[in-house]
């Protein structure tokens, strides 16, 4: 859809294929309106006028650096999560070789 739009516009996308009664395209824009456009707005998605029920969206370098900073720091603690399970499971697998070592008894010949 070309921006700016209205919600009634992202409406009808929404229900088009469909064509259900008045009272679910009303549901849907209430919805819209109500929770979930303000939520991309918060989000920086996009910018919501409610009074004016226009959608404008976000296509600014801030909004895709901000996306952006957020995935780099999401990968970045997968990183270290992925770091952490390793060294828990070799200071496991050091454990368990140590725990075998020092449990094992010295097998002496009999004379």
């Amino acid at each position: 859809m070309s921006s700016p739009t209205t919600v009634d516009e992202v409406t009808d996308q929404l229900v088009r294929p469909a064509r259900p009664p008045i009272d679910t395209w009303a549901t849907v824009h209430e919805k819209l309106h109500q929770d979930r456009l303000p939520e991309l707005e918060t989000a920086g998605y996009l910018e919501f006028d409610t009074d004016q029920g226009t959608i404008e969206y976000q296509t600014t370098a801030a909004s895709t650096e901000s996306r952006l900073s957020s995935a780099t720091q999401q990968l970045s603690l997968l990183k270290n999560l992925f770091v952490l399970i390793t060294l828990i499971a070799v200071s496991a697998l050091l454990a368990l070789a140590v725990a075998s070592v020092t449990n094992m008894t010295p097998v002496l010949p009999v004379l």
